[in-house]
């Protein structure tokens, strides 16, 4: 019995990584029963951050590390996306605009696990369910993040989620101002993004945005294979209309550009 006890700690040794809470379903799975988590519990091998969720006594909880967990022990369809995902792929000196809130997205309809919501230092989490780019798998990679890997749309992929989040959550200029920085996207990256893309004024925005940056990506786009929809699509009261992409913007943005 002691043998087998000894293997279980062993193990659950192995299966901590700093910073990522363990999901009881991972445990289980694992081999480590709910009444030995429990036991774990009681003894001090692992501290409860909520139903259903443990972490290693002296690691701190934070959102990289919930994420990972969601991620890798559970198989939730989620990703680090928008702003978020471009700090985290190293474009933070871009991300001056932004508050400290962490964008997930995912197409399916997913909710965060609620031991989450209840932690406060986990408040600004932020979960955005939709299928406006309908391939949940193009421009999402797996990255090396401390000591574990994260799910992180490719920048060619946060910067539509950003602008999909234009105006509710941040500004056109902004949006515009981060497009233009992103000196490096992949035009066939973008390419197929932008033909899986069913939001006709995330499409008519970024295209504007491409134009107006100038920068040579935008140039290898091939615009006749994405569908910019038909009608009008009006984004500011008393705005600027521009024919091109027949969309109207706000003034201050075109004030950019003459």
């Amino acid at each position: 019995m002691a043998n087998i006890s000894e293997q279980k700690i062993k193990l659950l040794t192995q299966l901590h990584k700093e910073g990522v809470p363990l999901l009881s379903q991972y445990l289980e799975k694992a081999g480590i029963s709910r009444n030995l988590q429990q036991y774990y519990h009681r003894n001090g091998w692992l501290e409860r951050v909520g139903q259903g969720a443990y972490i290693w006594p002296g690691d701190t909880l934070d959102w990289p590390g919930v994420v990972q967990s969601l991620q890798a022990q559970i198989g939730q369809p989620i990703h680090i996306g928008a702003s978020t995902a471009l700090s985290v792929g190293g474009y933070a000196q871009y991300l001056r605009f932004f508050d400290e809130k962490v964008c997930l997205f995912s197409n399916r309809k997913r909710s965060l696990p609620k031991w989450v919501s209840k932690q406060p230092c986990l408040q600004n989490l932020a979960l955005y369910r939709t299928e406006f780019i309908d391939d949940e798998t193009a421009g999402i990679s797996e990255i090396p993040y401390r000591t574990f890997s994260l799910f992180v749309s490719s920048p060619e992929r946060s910067i539509l989620e950003t602008i999909y989040l234009v105006p509710k959550w941040l500004g056109f200029v902004e949006a515009f101002q981060l497009t233009e920085n992103l000196t490096t996207l992949r035009p066939h990256v973008l390419q197929n993004l932008l033909e899986h893309c069913h939001s006709v004024r995330v499409k008519r925005l970024f295209m504007l945005f491409a134009r107006e940056s100038g920068h040579s990506w935008a140039k290898r786009l091939n615009s006749v294979r994405i569908d910019l929809g038909e009608g009008i699509r009006s984004l500011s009261p008393k705005g600027v209309y521009i024919p091109e992409y027949r969309v109207v913007v706000p003034r201050e943005l075109v004030d950019l550009w003459r």
